[in-house]
């Protein structure tokens, strides 16, 4: 073991919220289903950030747990999948639970739905419901499921991410740190790397207990031999299976996300684009999917040597989306975009994030929009011509297929 990794065990084992468990007498009240977990999953469950929690990981999750469910699939006896969601909607007898599409996919078939399937939703409170398959979409890997019951269900808050930062210079200062303290539904949250995120999940059995993963959020890609979805976000939260699906929540115990599994981190979705989906879907009764053509990020996350041959040549240019890759035979390369382009305006609209060029994307299926560019190699701002195109069956985004358990 080198010193690095001693430092960090040394640390881990002597936090000042590491409290060992006393163990419970025996109670008839509780049931309790065993579990077998795979190695992977039991050094996930016994990570000690995941053991230990300070308290206002406690308060963040406590905020939305009662609206963090289990779900699990079968076809037939055959059991496919569990994982977590997040209810998002409940109005008068019948509630709706944002989740992944992993609980429906088949595991020998891309794309499809496992035959004769059926859903099990267990809440906090022990109660059991049948779901129902409301919508989803293999492209984002989500799924909307329903519930009915005899009163409205709790449910969470969501915060869309605002993901545009300045590279302006002079905006160095130290600013006071505000207090913390929980928040009221907020329409959006800015999201900065290094920023403190939690993963919710419940467990697969019986009692079906609330779990929380800390981490923090990072501009890091996620594995492409893993996923392809170039809408993911990433962060440092190490989560079981049965958290895919599951709530990523900001300090104020705010829905940001919906939670995929990544090799030992949390690769997520933010709801902005799930909600997107679903708002799509409940007016239209169907599925949109912009497809980018092109890998792309926010500016502040590219290299200090790009930015200081941007900022030298046009100073006004402090926010904005820079290309990454440029997908062969895509209406992006088409246009004349190129690596290291950074878009600075779309669609008439002035560009100051990624999700901020998703948005008008989306609204913008299918049709011509104008683009501005700006490039290193250039003086003056280059304009283009661009079809954003829809992610056909053949385009769709390539997930995990799970074997069951």
């Amino acid at each position: 073991m080198n010193f690095d990794s001693y430092k960090r065990k040394w640390v881990e084992a002597f936090t000042s919220w590491k409290r060992e468990p006393k163990e419970a007498p025996y109670s008839s009240d509780v049931v309790s289903e065993t579990a077998d977990l795979s190695t992977k999953e039991q050094n996930v469950y016994l990570h000690p950030p995941n053991q230990h929690l300070d308290i206002y990981t406690k308060r963040a999750a406590l905020k939305v747990s009662t609206s963090v469910v289990c779900l699990k699939s079968y076809s037939g006896e055959k059991e496919i999948f569990q994982c977590s969601g997040t209810i998002i909607e409940s109005v008068n007898t019948y509630s709706i639970i944002l989740t992944t599409a992993s609980l429906l996919r088949c595991s020998t078939i891309r794309n499809a739905i496992a035959d004769n399937i059926r859903v099990i939703v267990h809440l906090f409170d022990g109660r059991s419901f049948d779901g129902q398959i409301e919508s989803y979409d293999f492209h984002y890997n989500v799924a909307a499921i329903k519930i009915l019951s005899d009163t409205p269900l709790p449910i969470a808050s969501l915060a869309h991410l605002s993901d545009s930062i300045t590279i302006d210079p002079s905006k160095l200062r130290v600013t006071e740190e505000k207090p913390f303290q929980l928040r009221p539904h907020s329409s959006s949250f800015n999201l900065i790397p290094g920023d403190s995120v939690i993963a919710l999940s419940r467990f697969y059995t019986k009692p079906y207990d609330i779990m929380a993963a800390p981490g923090e959020f990072s501009i890091d890609r996620c594995d492409y031999d893993f996923f392809d979805c170039k809408e993911l976000f990433m962060a440092s939260c190490r989560i079981m299976r049965c958290g895919i699906g599951g709530p990523l929540i900001n300090p104020y115990g705010e829905v940001i996300g919906i939670c995929f599994q990544d090799l030992g981190r949390v690769a997520f979705l933010p709801i902005n684009i799930a909600s997107m989906w679903w708002e799509h879907y409940k007016e239209y009764r169907q599925s949109r999917r912009p497809w980018l053509g092109m890998e792309v990020t926010n500016l502040y996350a590219a290299g200090l040597e790009i930015l200081e041959r941007i900022i030298s040549k046009f100073p006004d240019v402090l926010k904005g989306v820079i290309v990454e890759e440029v997908v062969p035979g895509s209406s992006a390369e088409s246009a004349g975009i190129k690596h290291n382009d950074v878009i600075i305006q779309f669609g008439g609209k002035r560009i100051q994030s990624f999700l901020e060029l998703f948005e008008i994307m989306w609204n913008n299926v299918g049709e011509s929009v104008e683009l501005t560019v700006i490039r290193a190699s250039h003086d003056v701002p280059v304009h283009f011509s661009m079809v954003v195109e829809e992610a056909t069956s053949d385009k769709l985004y390539s997930w995990p297929l799970w074997k069951a358990r």
